[in-house]
């Protein structure tokens, strides 16, 4: 009787031959068939909401577990690679297959070649993934050590890796231009794909590598292949970019309109366009959400929901006449209505976002005067002016703490005095209303800021000045402060790499920080932009915050002695620089011409804000380097005069009431002498000066009619915190005083007759158009029917309709 082979013969009594098991079932412990895995092609698909190519793959019907229990599998390490077929990012997989083929081949090229226990198919697996790592780490010389040595032979410069990758992939994906002009060289070939079809010069042109994308074009790279979407090399050309620029240049002139943008004839939006757009749209209503969240207001006044203004309401419009007044470019009312108009546009109004209805209040107050003045009479004008300005006055007081109710009103009142000012019968007609207006936008602007600093304030000390950044100062000691019945904490293990530099978790993003305020920051700067304030304003707005961060946080480190610390102060200038950042990343440069410049001379956000941080920097600065200048006259010289912001009472109270650390000295007596030298012999001058019979006058803070850049003047002694582009070169001596005065308003400036109109016409040589006929003063007609001034009757142009007006009176 035959029995299975896998059973031992016996003699005796026949049995029944046993079950056959299942073929897909082991027969023992030792059983290690590897299941045959038919991995299917991935497919790519480009995501225009992600703005990315993501890669699918079929699903496939489940297959039998092959896990190894055993502590010596050599392929163990394999594992995590072979199921990353269906990665969301090709770029991800190439990044981890470089990872594990620098840990696994990491022996030197010739101990593999020398090595008579491996096969001739495993020194060929082994070299060929050492070349891949090469070619992706752009390891020249080890590359022709590869292909000039005895490893020649195992080597394939065409070969793809595990991962389905040719080594010129990797070389043009990660930009090392010179590893791929050696594997051109070899032979390498310009077109090959990877498992996703991807080329050489498909990967160049993604990661934008021009050097790369030219080296494959003069040697001969194929423009027309085809990734497995059907994508070629030109779908992914950065619009306007450098490549783009090179290949018109290059006379590819088969492209189309790849990476070009739409020109002025072309309707509609391109695929690039159309994800930039999106784009934009997604950033601005995270910003709307995220400033309706700190401001506390109505995200409704933001524009959430607002809907874009249809194609009809840009259309061309008559000219406005400024010098005369027409009967089609004046609001008519009656006296007995004029309460109910304003409780309309004033009272009653709700911060409006679209172009034509912003402007509304400012159009019909400006449209109404131009009624009273020409025809009416001056007794008109001066109630309806009188009256405005009471009721703007009362929504202003009543919704101070609104910031986009204070950021619709600052813009309107800025538009209307633009249009008074511009308008040659009202200019002379309305200069004591103009004067209220200008008082109005000055408080305003107040209101705005303190509303701004009330918010910062709520979390000033624990986002920036007890936030720490820098890991590893919890162990530090100092000197004289004990710490009774309270163990010694035990100093945390050092974060792996992966950990340190993941993505904060959601409640360490909780925690208070710099980007508390930053953000805080960016929402004032995006309310007032939504309204389009003009520029001189904006500036100031910044200007005066960044002023008030500054002297908050230079005197509270002045006034607790926890924060006159070395390390402290190091924690909190990595916080100040996140400041200094963002003023960087938001710098705005203010429409400000003055004596018929064309080119704007204004004070940008980073140069304000660098001025006004200057004291509270030298002062983190002195606190981190003056325990280490020890004897030497000559440092503490130089370092004092790198100081110029720090009075000699600043330095000597900081020094005084600094927490040095177990071991560190403080400032010796010798560096105190000469500083309460250098005070007294300021203080003498001072004295002098005053008895002088003839003192220097200060210059006047309103002297320049905006903040302008102030020039750098050569100072050997501090000067005060608030620095003003106004003072001399030899001013006076700066007081001697410890804090700084945070509630000091710099001088203020509204925008000059010449920035209003650059700002609201059509710019020099008239060219934006589009942004002038913004500003021309009309009234909607949706809107004109909630006026209604006839009972249902008139609305619109019907008002003028059985009138005729004689447009040679009442202009004077």
């Amino acid at each position: 009787m035959d029995s299975p082979t896998n059973e031992h013969t016996f003699t005796g009594d026949p049995k029944p031959k046993p079950r056959q098991l299942p073929v897909d079932l082991p027969t023992s412990l030792d059983d290690r068939r590897p299941a045959s895995m038919m991995m299917s092609e991935e497919t790519e698909i480009y995501d225009a909401w992600q703005g990315q190519s993501q890669f699918l793959t079929t699903p496939m019907p489940a297959q039998p577990l092959t896990f190894n229990l055993s502590l010596d599998d050599s392929n163990y390490a394999d594992e995590d690679m072979q199921q990353l077929d269906d990665s969301d990012s090709r770029l991800v997989q190439m990044l981890a297959h470089q990872a594990r083929l620098k840990n696994d081949n990491a022996g030197d090229e010739a101990k593999v070649v020398a090595d008579e226990q491996l096969s001739h198919d495993e020194k060929r697996e082994a070299l060929q993934g050492l070349f891949a790592l090469a070619t992706s780490n752009g390891e020249l010389e080890r590359i022709k050590r590869l292909l000039d040595g005895k490893a020649r032979e195992y080597i394939s410069v065409d070969a793809v890796d595990a991962e389905g990758t040719p080594p010129l992939v990797y070389a043009s994906c990660f930009g090392h231009q010179d590893v791929a002009e050696l594997l051109i060289k070899e032979g390498a070939t310009v077109d090959a794909q990877d498992k996703n079809r991807w080329t050489p010069l498909m990967w160049a042109m993604t990661n934008r590598h021009k050097d790369i994308v030219k080296l494959l074009l003069d040697n001969g790279a194929s423009t027309d292949v085809k990734s497995s979407a059907g994508r070629t090399a030109f779908d992914f050309v950065e619009p306007n970019g450098e490549i783009s620029d090179y290949l018109h240049e290059s006379g590819y002139t088969n492209i189309g309109n790849a990476g070009v943008s739409d020109d002025f004839y072309s309707s509609g939006f391109s695929q690039d366009r159309f994800e930039q757009e999106m784009q934009e749209n997604d950033m601005k209503r995270r910003m709307m959400m995220e400033s309706a969240f700190n401001l506390e207001v109505d995200i409704g006044n933001l524009g959430l929901d607002e809907q874009p203004e249809s194609p009809e309401a840009a259309e061309e419009e008559q000219e406005f006449v400024w010098d005369r007044c027409l009967h089609d470019q004046m609001f008519v009312f009656q006296e007995n209505e004029l309460d109910r108009i304003l409780d309309i546009i004033i009272t009653n109004m709700t911060p409006q976002r679209s172009p034509s209805q912003k402007p509304i209040p400012a159009n019909i107050l400006f449209l109404s005067a131009r009624y009273a003045h020409y025809h009416a009479g001056t007794e008109l004008l001066e109630v309806l002016l009188i009256a405005a300005m009471d009721k703007i006055n009362v929504v202003v007081e009543k919704h101070q703490w609104d910031m986009t109710v204070l950021a619709f009103w600052i813009s309107n009142a800025t538009l209307l005095l633009h249009y008074l000012k511009k308008d040659t019968g009202l200019a002379t007609a309305t200069i004591q209303f103009q004067l209220q207006l200008a008082e109005l936008v000055n408080d305003i602007f107040i209101l705005i800021i303190r509303d701004a600093e009330r918010r910062m304030d709520k979390s000033l000390d624990q986002a920036m000045l007890d936030h720490e950044p820098m890991p590893g100062f919890e162990d530090v000691t100092f000197q004289h402060e004990w710490k009774i019945f309270k163990s010694k904490p035990k100093a945390k293990p050092v974060e792996p790499l992966e950990k340190r530099f993941r993505p904060p978790s959601p409640k360490q993003r909780m925690k208070p920080s710099p980007r508390n305020i930053t953000s805080l920051l960016s929402s004032t700067l995006f309310v007032l932009d939504l309204y389009d304030i003009h520029s001189v304003i904006i500036a100031q707005v910044l200007g005066q915050l960044v002023y008030w961060l500054s002297t908050e946080m230079f005197n509270r480190i002045m006034s607790d002695r926890k924060y006159l610390a070395r390390t402290k102060a190091m924690q909190i200038r990595m916080n100040v620089s996140t400041l200094e950042d963002w003023a960087r990343t938001n710098n705005r440069q203010p429409e400000h011409y003055e004596n018929g410049s064309m080119t704007s001379t204004g004070e940008n956000t980073m140069e304000a804000s660098q001025r006004h941080l200057e004291p509270l920097v030298q002062l983190l600065q002195w606190l981190q380097c003056f325990s280490s200048l020890g004897e030497d006259l000559e440092s503490l010289v130089g370092t004092l005069q790198q100081l110029p912001r720090l009075t000699h009472q600043q330095l000597l109270h900081a020094a005084k009431n600094y927490r040095p650390e177990v071991g560190e000295k403080g400032l010796t007596k010798s560096a105190r002498n000469y500083i309460i030298h250098l005070q007294k012999a300021a203080a003498e001058r001072r004295a002098a000066r005053a008895k002088s019979p003839n003192p220097q006058k200060k210059a006047p803070d309103s002297t320049p009619s905006t903040p302008v850049k102030p020039t750098p003047q050569p100072s050997t002694s501090p000067s005060p915190a608030p620095s003003r582009a106004s003072e001399d070169h030899d001013q006076e001596e700066p007081p001697d005083d410890l804090l700084l005065d945070p509630s000091y308003m710099l001088p203020f400036h509204l925008p000059t007759s010449t920035d209003m109109l650059i700002t609201y016409g059509a710019g020099f040589g008239g060219v934006n158009k589009e942004r002038e006929r913004k500003y021309i003063p009309t009234v909607p007609p949706e809107f004109m029917s909630k006026l209604d001034l006839s009972g249902g009757n008139r609305n619109g142009g019907n008002l003028y309709d059985d009138t005729r007006w004689d447009d040679s009176t009442n202009y004077g």
